[in-house]
């Protein structure tokens, strides 16, 4: 399956429609929310995922990327699918639709899974984009909710914000809800219009929440209610998480009011509390190094782990920053950013066909940060090895770089040979 990863299929959803009417449409019969943005819709995913399962709901949560195990990315009620059964399940898809790209056989297989186990309610993570996302097939979702509109993926969406939150508007049905924070001028037009079209309901959100503390080391936060004063505490740590929050909030009460969820405060509170998210801003601590971890990725993300790395103890610690991107990204804009915080930078290769050469970030760092202790290390574990010796470690960039990093990390902790 893997071989089929970065082939990118673009003509349609034909051959998805195709599969699943073999499989007897099984993303007709289930309630889903569908989610989408730039940035944070892995986290509104896991958020709604984490309430609906403290309310006592089954839920299926579709993700992407994954970070350590492709079976991350297809969970029922928190659990990963075994390995066995996953490789079943591919098979009765791939037989289905042969012709299927990585990415469309994987979605396939979400449906038919949450079908089958029965969800009460699948969140559903949009892969690129919205409107030819493998995931639009579904009829109508509960929810469409929109995380964020910023620029990336232009191959695909588009150059401007404008056509971006358009192609990300796509996910909006007739008579639908769509959930959204109160975006730019050229973000939100296109939204309302598709809203407007398609008599959909269109909620822009501003925060109901403000921060009102930190627990850096335990990577959690707490969120204060700007009118109730109630506070929550928040297993995820980040600027943009107050946005997120929000938009999974007032997601739940719409439900609420719909009367098919009955899901009340002391769910939300317990929600919140056990969300697991890693990978975005992420703290571990392995043999005296504190290691930071964050999939930031993309111009928005940086700027949104900037904002939240600002704040933190360890703006002032001296921390060595471990990084590698894929060449469809806009890393230089991503250096140009880094460049104020990162006076030691050790560049390393994502493990990924499309891994930009570390040399090349290397060349391009050196000339906006000339002053900068700068290393090259290839090999991911060589890389964590030098920046380990700055005692803190940033490792950001790609989520496969990621993903890696959190294996080691993890199989470290465990005492297992590397």
């Amino acid at each position: 399956m893997s071989e089929r990863q970065n082939f990118v299929k673009k003509d349609g959803l034909d051959r998805v429609i195709a599969a699943l009417g073999k499989l007897g449409n099984p993303h007709e019969r289930i309630r889903t929310v569908h989610v989408t943005g730039t940035n944070g819709k892995g986290s509104v995913c896991a958020l709604f995922d984490s309430v609906f399962r403290a309310a006592g709901y089954k839920t299926g949560l579709f993700i992407s990327p994954h970070l350590v195990d492709l079976t991350e990315r297809i969970k029922i009620d928190g659990r990963q699918m075994g390995k066995k059964d996953f490789a079943a399940l591919f098979g009765e898809v791939f037989k289905a639709g042969p012709d299927l790209s990585f990415f469309e056989l994987l979605t396939c297989m979400a449906f038919l899974r949450f079908e089958r186990e029965k969800t009460d309610i699948a969140v559903i993570e949009v892969g690129i984009g919205g409107r030819f996302d493998t995931t639009n097939v579904l009829p109508r979702p509960e929810l469409a909710v929109i995380a964020s509109v910023d620029i990336d993926h232009t191959k695909y969406l588009g150059d401007t914000i404008a056509e971006i939150a358009g192609q990300k508007a796509g996910i909006i049905k007739r008579g639908g809800i769509c959930l959204a924070p109160v975006l730019s001028e050229a973000a939100r037009g296109p939204i309302l219009k598709e809203a407007a079209e398609k008599g959909a309901q269109a909620h822009l959100l501003a925060p109901i929440f403000e921060t009102a503390g930190y627990d850096w080391m335990r990577g959690r936060m707490r969120l204060r209610h700007k009118k109730t004063g109630e506070e929550l505490e928040l297993a995820l740590i980040g600027a943009a998480q107050v946005s997120n929050a929000t938009l999974v909030c007032e997601g739940i009460s719409i439900l609420n009011g719909s009367g098919v969820f009955k899901i009340n405060p002391v769910h939300i509170a317990e929600g919140f509390a056990h969300v697991d998210w890693p990978g975005r801003f992420q703290v571990l601590k392995r043999g005296g190094a504190v290691y930071i971890l964050d999939g930031a990725h993309n111009p928005e993300a940086i700027r949104a782990f900037i904002a939240t790395f600002e704040k933190s103890p360890f703006r002032d610690k001296d921390a060595a920053f471990v990084a590698g991107f894929l060449n469809d990204k806009d890393y230089l804009s991503i250096l140009k950013t880094l460049a104020p915080y990162a006076g030691k930078a050790v560049f390393t290769k994502a493990p990924s066909e499309r891994a930009v050469d570390p040399c090349v970030l290397a060349d391009e760092y050196s000339r906006l940060r000339p002053d900068a202790g700068i290393e090259v290390q290839e090999d991911i574990e060589a890389a964590l090895a030098a920046g380990a010796r700055a005692g803190t470690v940033v490792v950001l960039g790609s989520f496969y770089l990621v993903g890696s990093v959190l294996s080691i990390l993890k199989r470290r902790k465990t005492g297992k040979a590397l």
